[in-house]
């Protein structure tokens, strides 16, 4: 396989056991390598400085983890920062989606998944835990009182967006046109004041304080009938 389709990525993590599960899952598929690895920020940095790898892969319980991707979205803007967490914490998580992370999943996440998750985070997509995603979609979907509210088709694009769809993809499932799409994202952006997905799930999370706990399935089920009900 050639180098310029295979997914490089850097793992950061605390625990020798994790990086080598990492490495051993990585060798069954192809397409993704493990060209680096390291247990502290600064190692990852000079790993990041040598290697230039196409994702970094870190623990959301290392310490110095916010400064790491701070400075990496400044020194390596072009390579994709994915946090793999033990739960899913508020706080880290909209920080995170603020410094412009493409990703973030929980450790219990299938081996076969991961790669999927991989492989969107390195093609630009928000990549998001099904979890994170759930909740994401139930808080868009739910109905806003300000006076720059989201109007029901913008809530349903917004609820397609956080749920990793491309542009075509959310104008194929909405029968409109990617203009179209692009218009409405343009107002979504301008009312949340943000400019990109990462940060408009952030701001999703600042604004509405909806419990985790309920099961994804169900949470899942009221963002879509809620955005069935917007569409039709």
């Amino acid at each position: 396989m050639s180098t310029a389709t295979t997914i490089r990525i850097v793992t950061i993590d605390a625990h020798p056991i994790f990086r080598a599960g990492i490495r051993q899952i990585c060798a069954a598929f192809p397409d993704v390598v493990v060209a680096g690895e390291a247990s502290r920020c600064a190692d990852a940095i000079v790993l990041c400085d040598q290697l230039r790898p196409t994702l970094l892969l870190m623990d959301g319980a290392l310490a110095g983890g916010m400064s790491l991707i701070a400075q990496l979205r400044e020194r390596h803007p072009k390579v994709g920062i994915v946090i793999l967490a033990d739960r899913i914490d508020d706080s880290l998580l909209r920080r995170a989606l603020e410094l412009g992370v493409v990703g973030f999943l929980l450790k219990h996440v299938d081996p076969f998944d991961l790669m999927q998750a991989l492989r969107s985070a390195a093609g630009g997509l928000l990549t998001l835990a099904p979890e994170v995603a759930s909740a994401a979609l139930a808080r868009a979907a739910q109905p806003e009182r300000e006076p720059d509210a989201l109007s029901e088709r913008e809530q349903a694009v917004l609820a397609l967006l956080l749920s990793g769809l491309s542009n075509n993809s959310i104008a194929a499932r909405l029968r409109v046109s990617c203009s179209t799409v692009k218009f409405h994202l343009r107002n979504i952006y301008s009312k949340l004041g943000v400019s990109t997905r990462a940060e408009a799930l952030a701001t999703v999370y600042a604004q509405r304080r909806a419990p985790l706990t309920r099961s994804a399935e169900h949470v899942q089920e009221l963002a879509w009938r809620r955005t069935l009900a917007a569409v039709s």
